[in-house]
């Protein structure tokens, strides 16, 4: 059977779901900022990786580029150099 709490025992129990209240709101407003950290940091990230996949683009249209110019130009000196006589 149980016996009832004293007045003390009770103030006490409230004293401790209060700390504990306290203590789980902390938690809870660290956890939120937490999360919109990370979220901030994830579309920052989204948006690096767009700028890099654009440049990378980029970088593989200017070497196309360049790799046909510089075969034009091998082809145009091959075509310049006199026949070797026999």
């Amino acid at each position: 059977m149980d016996t009832p709490m004293s007045s003390e025992q009770m103030q006490s129990a409230i004293k401790e779901l209060q700390d504990t209240m306290i203590v789980m709101a902390h938690i809870e407003k660290r956890q939120s900022e937490h999360i919109s950290e990370l979220l901030e940091f994830r579309t920052e990230s989204e948006k690096l990786q767009m700028q890099s996949e654009k440049f990378r683009l980029r970088t593989e249209q200017n070497l196309a580029e360049i790799t046909d110019k510089l075969n034009g130009l091998i082809g145009y000196v091959a075509d310049q150099r006199p026949d070797p006589k026999p």
